[in-house]
């Protein structure tokens, strides 16, 4: 088994995976995500770099997700903030939905606020 190294027994079932070439086999229980370990037989999957992916993690390991939405980002403009990958439109204050994206802003309980919001609705007075 091309995962956990243990020799497959004449007649046991093994999957075979055209992509990953026909010198690599599979115990059933073994055909899984390296990222989630979501079980691959009868699924979709992906081949890449020696590694088995479903398809969320394929998906991930070429383009970056937005934080906000949990969609891919296919745009070549988007945001980095707060450790994350943000669509432009998606990384907003979080009291008025304003636009972040170059903006100065502040945090408040981990939350993304822009400098009016901050004033207005969290500076001491």
């Amino acid at each position: 088994c091309y995962l956990c190294k243990q020799n497959m027994q004449e007649g046991d079932p093994a999957v075979y995976a055209e992509r990953a070439g026909y010198d690599k086999l599979w115990h059933p229980g073994c055909f899984i995500c390296c990222i989630c370990r979501e079980l691959l037989v009868d699924m979709i999957y992906f081949w890449k770099n020696g590694n088995l992916y479903c398809g969320r993690h394929y998906c991930d390991s070429e383009r970056p997700r937005c934080a906000g939405c949990d969609e891919l980002i296919f745009s070549n403009e988007y945001t980095l903030a707060e450790g994350q990958n943000w669509h432009l439109k998606h990384f907003c204050c979080f009291d008025c939905d304003r636009v972040l994206a170059g903006v100065t802003y502040l945090t408040v309980n981990d939350n993304p606020v822009c400098k009016s919001c901050y004033v207005k609705n969290h500076a001491a007075v």
